[in-house]
């Protein structure tokens, strides 16, 4: 007992290094070419590479005139639909041929008090046309409420015509720049072209490997990190982050392991991208860190490389 309190009091004191990894890669988390979702012309682009876009920024277009007719055709419809839904005007003429036969019924009935004013087989006929008559509300209440699903039907109908029209809208997925045009104004997309690539900067993804011998994946998952940056002109940059992924397979005896960071900015450009060159040390005497640090300013952090 007391040598096992002794050795985990030594440990305590003894905390082991954090490794560091060298050779990193920096790879873009974000990076996707925006495809046209529907066949057409593509009638207008609003993007060139190395512009700046944000989500939902449209970038272009497919030529909607087709889509946009369809949708007001649909639209009149459900017009049609909802006013042939709120009408009681057949309600109330079934009601009004009700009220007549019943009348007509009850004249007759009070002249057939005296015997053979009117046959049993004319009663007879009359008795049917109220029974009719109190049908045929029936029937016209039912058509009403037909009317009314009809309605919704359309409405659903508007939608997926709205949804067909803004499908033809080209919208950047993300923050991020556009790095590729593939297709130009007046050129024909088929669906599932690629028209725009837009790769992320916001957030990067930095990839390297361990000793397996040395390292397991309860050391290092969700661990923060440091990442050094090799920039031009002989200049270094450090920036928080976190480990999001350890591999569960060996490979060579390296363990991969995935950092994310928080690209720093310079105005709207970023100071980190993918490719450049990275070491990464991770800090294993430290809690399992809760959220990706954020960056701090550059200029509080870049310093010269030194020899």
């Amino acid at each position: 007992m007391l040598t096992s309190l002794l050795l985990v009091l030594a440990l305590a004191a003894d905390p082991v290094a954090d490794p560091e990894i060298s050779d990193c890669v920096i790879a873009s988390i974000n990076d996707q070419f925006v495809p046209g979702a529907d066949a057409g012309v593509l009638s207008g682009l609003k993007v060139q590479e190395g512009m700046l876009v944000t989500k939902d920024m449209e970038m272009g277009a497919i030529d909607d005139s087709e889509a946009r007719a369809v949708l007001q055709v649909k639209k009149l419809e459900l017009e049609v639909a909802i006013q042939k839904g709120k009408s009681d005007i057949n309600i109330r003429h079934a009601e009004a041929a009700r009220d007549v036969a019943s009348a007509t019924l009850g004249y007759y009935k009070e002249a057939n008090k005296v015997p053979g004013t009117v046959s049993k087989a004319e009663m007879l006929k009359l008795e049917l046309e109220v029974t009719k008559a109190n049908l045929a509300i029936e029937q016209t209440k039912e058509q009403q409420i037909e009317d009314r699903l009809t309605a919704n039907a359309k409405k659903a109908e508007v939608d997926a015509a709205q949804v067909a029209l803004e499908r033809r809208v080209l919208k950047a997925p993300f923050d991020g720049v556009v790095t590729s045009v593939m297709k130009k104004p007046g050129e024909w997309i088929a669906a599932g072209d690629p028209v725009v690539q837009v790769v992320g900067i916001n957030r990067l993804r930095v990839m390297g490997n361990l000793d397996a011998a040395q390292w397991g994946p309860n050391d290092i998952a969700g661990r923060a990190v440091t990442v050094t940056v090799l920039l031009p002109r002989g200049r270094t940059i450090e920036v928080p982050g976190k480990v999001t992924y350890v591999s569960p397979v060996v490979t060579l005896g390296h363990l991969p392991v995935w950092a994310e960071i928080e690209a720093p900015m310079e105005g709207d450009l970023p100071v980190v991208r993918a490719g450049l060159k990275a070491s990464m040390k991770v800090h294993v005497n430290q809690p399992v860190a809760q959220a990706a640090p954020q960056a701090r300013p550059v200029s509080a952090r870049t310093t010269k490389v030194r020899d």
